[in-house]
């Protein structure tokens, strides 16, 4: 890289928005404070501040809907230009001018955040925005999922009339340098407006994505203070600084620069943003890395889960699994499906009491958290193992009693090595998966096989963290669509869910 392809290089500091992610756009107003007075003196020629969205139906804080005080507040404390995003999916073009209305004269750059099947939608955003005066830059997300000839030719002189920058947007940090090298070739060839160069660093490639787009003749490139951003983050503010001030490019006073990135690193541990393996898959096979780590974190599925499915989507996966298929070759009208909630273990005495004549009751579990508690237990009993779910379960049963359960994967599950002692089944692909991933609808495909009509709920409890209620309105959808089916679904322990509620006591009047 020389000084002279960096000569209209400008740089776009977005931490009060990308990091956003983490602090659901809430920052303290000192640290903000302190963060602007830095940027007054660092070679950032814009500061983004935040998304400007209409209403939504969950808490995000003022960096999400920049009302009119909060914006004069950060302009009131600075001179370098200020953008914001509008989120396209979220706005309308008829609605762009009520929205901007308040920042008029305030900011100079709006930025659309655009993912490829709404390009031409995106455009009469574009049009509307830059009606009111304003600078807009198109962000198409997604990059690495781009052909190899996009946008088309008739989609850049679109972008050629309609807005002044365009901005390639490596939405998975899967880009490598050598793609972005092809997709500035093609761009260059084409378009008229500047360049802008957005890169997550999911597999640490951020930078050197980043010094290839310079390469390339990028105009306008994003970063965030210590990489604070969605998902794996971004590029470090700190780092390209100070690779263009070793490289001649710029000057920088870095104990400004070292200040700023203290307070940050102050509250990192809180938020724990940066890359991790679970990003670097999502990274390496374009996935959309929040649902990884929902899945990962929420719903008992491994990495190898995840890369299985991804590579048998796309044919690459030869070894094909001769698993049977589950059906127990028995039926039973009612059956117990376990959650992982500590009423289980509250109740156990009523429970132990409730199936100790009845054992032809099928026990299906859908956490390994509760299993200790029917071991003992003759009824036939079902563990749903996604995942690392039968880790889990060694670590509550020995090898024995699991050798006495049966073993169910979700359809897409293929046989190991640690499999080979056990009863292992896997659910039909035939069956539809209204939805995917989620294990109580594997759990109800269970009951389905014994044909029952009735299912207990036990130790689906009230819920305490974020993550927790995530599943929870995952699991309410799940009830919702099968009581429609004619399921009866009723919980016995204690439960927040909104089924038919009974009590395990009752049982015995």
């Amino acid at each position: 890289m020389t000084k002279q392809s960096t000569n209209k290089l400008a740089i776009l500091d977005c931490t009060l928005r990308d990091g956003g992610y983490y602090t659901n756009w809430d920052f303290d107003e000192t640290m903000v404070d302190n963060y602007l007075s830095a940027m007054n003196e660092l070679p950032i020629d814009i500061i983004e501040i935040g998304y400007k969205s209409p209403a939504k139906d969950n808490y995000a804080g003022g960096h999400f809907y920049l009302p009119d005080f909060v914006i004069e507040r950060i302009k009131n404390q600075t001179k370098k230009d200020l953008a914001i995003i509008l989120n396209e999916k979220d706005v309308r073009a008829h609605e762009a001018e009520v929205l901007l209305a308040p920042c008029i004269d305030k900011i100079k750059l709006i930025r659309l955040a655009v993912a490829p099947q709404n390009f031409l939608r995106g455009i009469k955003l574009a049009e509307e925005v830059k009606k009111l005066g304003f600078r807009v830059a198109f962000n198409l997300m997604y990059a690495s999922k781009w052909d190899a000839n996009f946008p088309e030719q008739q989609q850049l002189e679109l972008l050629n009339r309609n807005c002044n920058y365009f901005y390639i947007v490596d939405s998975y940090g899967a880009l490598f340098p050598q793609d972005i090298k092809n997709i500035f070739k093609y761009l260059k060839s084409e378009l008229t407006i500047p360049l802008g160069f957005h890169g997550h660093n999911n597999l640490e490639m951020a930078l050197a994505n980043t010094l290839e787009a310079i390469n390339c003749g990028v105009n306008i490139i994003d970063t965030t203070i210590d990489g604070m951003g969605r998902g794996a983050g971004n590029l470090k503010t700190e780092l390209l600084l100070t690779v263009l001030y070793q490289r001649g490019i710029m000057e920088i006073d870095f104990d400004i620069l070292n200040k700023t990135v203290d307070a940050f690193l102050r509250v990192k541990p809180k938020y724990n943003w940066g890359t991790n393996l679970a990003y670097m898959v999502s990274g390496s096979f374009s996935l959309p890395q929040d649902k990884v780590i929902e899945q990962v974190n929420k719903r008992y599925f491994s990495l190898n889960d995840i890369v299985r499915e991804v590579i048998e989507d796309v044919g690459q996966l030869s070894r094909k699994s001769s698993m049977e298929v589950f059906n127990p070759g028995t039926s039973c009208s009612q059956v117990l499906i376990i959650g992982g909630g500590k009423s289980a273990e509250v109740h156990k005495t009523a429970i132990h009491n409730f199936l100790k004549n009845k054992s032809e009751i099928p026990i299906i579990f859908a956490s390994s958290k509760n299993s200790k508690i029917f071991r003992h237990l003759k009824n036939p009993q079902i563990h749903l193992i996604p995942g690392k779910e039968l880790q889990r379960l060694k670590d509550h049963l020995s090898i024995e009693e699991i050798k006495n359960h049966s073993l169910v994967g979700p359809p897409s599950f293929e046989f190991f090595k640690d499999l080979e002692d056990f009863k292992v089944f896997k659910l039909s692909k035939k069956e539809n998966n209204y939805f995917p991933g989620s294990v109580t609808e594997f759990c109800i495909k269970v009951a389905k096989g014994f044909k029952a009509k009735r299912i207990y709920l036990i130790g689906y409890d009230n819920l305490f963290n974020k993550a927790q209620q995530e599943l929870f309105e995952e699991n309410k959808t799940v009830f919702n669509h099968y009581q429609k089916e004619n399921f009866q679904i009723i919980a016995i322990t204690p439960s927040a869910y909104d089924v038919k509620k009974s009590s395990i006591y009752s049982f015995f009047q």
